[in-house]
């Protein structure tokens, strides 16, 4: 009996597939991913007083491992400004930065979108990848704005706390071009227009070194940029060490720029 059940749905599948084609592979504005720049933690746990600190960073970014982009590099810098309460409020902050970057890429067919498997995907995208137009590389470029509000705290060596804001982001370019012009043609689906705005909201947890963190602080902290359905949101994990001095460094795994390496200077005034 559920056999009999099963065989209609299944030629209703095939109908389905016949009709609409297959699957859409996805294509995004590289704005879209999260903002290198990682949030800055206080020098030591002491809180006592109200702080304001600049953070200057430059980053680089390679790969990609999601929406379908491949061979990607891209180079590119963030300021941010943070500001955090004292005594009894010292947790709470306010966190605003901006970013350019820029690079180049190929697009490509990442891991989700299998493929050689004809009845998954859009089959019309895959002989276009093969084409002088699919091999090339193209250059983007993309401005982005992050405001943040969040609590901060630290208990004993321990760094902990969450945040949530908008980002915002602007791009161009010969990237943004060929993904406009697949749209139009029906063989992606283009999520993103080369402006847009979505929430984000980062968490993190991490440990101050040594006495009154007199060795740094080493946090990880993850990244959330909510934009679409939940099939199209972005993430991505960074891990920072700050030095005393205010010198910071670290990487980040995202699931549009896939690796990033990140070194910076924080100011504290």
């Amino acid at each position: 009996m559920m056999m009999k059940k099963m065989i209609p749905l299944a030629g209703l599948s095939v109908m389905a597939i016949a009709l609409t084609g297959c699957l859409q592979p996805t294509a995004r504005s590289m704005g879209a991913t999260l903002m290198p720049a990682p949030l800055t933690h206080r020098a030591n746990p002491d809180s006592a007083s109200q702080e304001i600190s600049l953070a200057a960073s430059g980053f680089y970014g390679h790969t990609g491992n999601a929406y379908n982009v491949e061979d990607l590099n891209a180079g590119g810098g963030n300021v941010g400004v943070t500001y955090r309460l004292g005594g009894k409020l010292s947790p709470l902050f306010a966190n605003v930065a901006v970013g350019a970057f820029g690079g180049s890429l190929q697009f490509g067919c990442d891991k989700n979108s299998d493929c050689d498997k004809s009845n998954s995907f859009d089959q019309k995208y895959a002989d276009w990848l093969k084409s002088d137009e699919g091999s090339d590389s193209y250059s983007f470029w993309n401005v982005q704005e992050r405001v943040l509000v969040g609590a901060d705290f630290n208990v004993g060596y321990a760094i902990f706390g969450a945040a949530a804001g908008v980002q915002m982001f602007q791009g161009g370019s010969d990237y943004d071009d060929m993904r406009e012009k697949l749209g139009e043609d029906n063989l992606v689906d283009n999520v993103d227009k080369n402006n847009g705005v979505g929430v984000v909201s980062s968490v993190w947890l991490g440990s101050y070194l040594g006495r009154q963190g007199q060795y740094g602080n080493l946090v990880a902290e993850m990244d959330i940029f909510y934009k679409g359905d939940i099939d199209d949101w972005t993430s991505s994990i960074k891990w920072t060490y700050t030095h005393p001095s205010g010198f910071f460094g670290g990487a980040a795994y995202g699931n549009l720029m896939e690796l990033t390496l990140f070194v910076g200077k924080q100011f504290v005034f």
